[in-house]
């Protein structure tokens, strides 16, 4: 229920000023990030599991590393520019024609790909100053980072599974861009549990030009064609959710006060 654009958050959505950018950089893109952008990913998670989408569209693992660790007053949202890293002993993967992060969009929020056992960093401190002289919102890695006091007196937004000393290009490189990516817990089994009520969280494919939202509960990734309803179902979550807030402060019981506000 949380918003923190009026309690003087530092939200990043795409910059207008970029409008001469093609592809998802567009100015409908950006109107759709703007007004995602008010929201946190939890109540645009909850929005989304009303409409069905069984993961909430959460990528699940990816905390915020940079400006600083889980800081409240931090949000990105942009649209999704994809990147595959595949390992360097893939010698058969396709090869980007121009360096990854020279490619990237201006508004866009990066999303980074790596095999799922690397444990050495796909981002460091010079991507980021790069990626930031571009206007890239921030970046969110299905991998490691380095570098993180660069990133943070940066002020620059970096989601990641963790942190690493290894740098990359020793251990991966980049193959594709701009391709549909697929983010898994790395911590689950790939496959579905044999337990019926243990089921297995599944594998999101994140697509370029999916509006990805990211603050200090994580990071959510949006259909565009969602985006309106999204926001609608956020607004009447959030209101409804500040009526139950107000009730509970004053002392009423959880289960009275749901059954009033959220009719359960």
């Amino acid at each position: 229920m949380e918003n923190l654009t009026t309690a003087g958050a530092h939200v990043i959505t795409m910059a207008s000023s970029h409008s001469e950018a093609s592809g998802s950089s567009s100015p409908a893109t950006a109107a759709l990030a703007a007004k995602l952008g008010k929201y946190s990913t939890c109540e645009v998670s909850d929005a989304l599991i009303k409409l069905k989408l069984p993961h909430g569209g959460h990528l699940p693992g990816i905390d915020m590393l940079s400006p600083q660790h889980l800081a409240r007053q931090t949000r990105i949202c942009g649209p999704a520019f994809t990147v595959k890293m595949v390992s360097q002993t893939e010698e058969s993967a396709p090869k980007p024609a121009k360096h990854f992060v020279d490619a990237a969009e201006p508004g866009s929020v990066m999303i980074v790909t790596a095999p799922s056992n690397c444990r050495s960093a796909i981002w460091g401190g010079l991507m980021t100053a790069r990626a930031q002289a571009l206007g890239v919102k921030g970046v969110v890695l299905d991998g490691r980072c380095r570098d993180l006091t660069e990133h943070r007196d940066a002020g620059f937004a970096v989601f990641s599974r963790g942190h690493s000393t290894l740098g990359q290009s020793t251990f991966t490189r980049p193959s594709e861009l701009q391709v549909p990516v697929e983010i898994m817990d790395p911590t689950c089994p790939h496959t579905n549990s044999s337990e019926p009520h243990n089921p297995v969280f599944l594998p999101l494919t994140v697509h370029p030009g999916d509006l990805i939202l990211a603050d200090v509960d994580g990071v959510v990734c949006v259909p565009p064609s969602l985006a309106g309803e999204v926001c609608e179902m956020a607004q009447r979550g959030r209101e409804v959710d500040e009526k139950c807030m107000a009730d509970l402060k004053k002392g009423r019981p959880v289960a009275e006060t749901f059954k009033e506000h959220r009719g359960k």
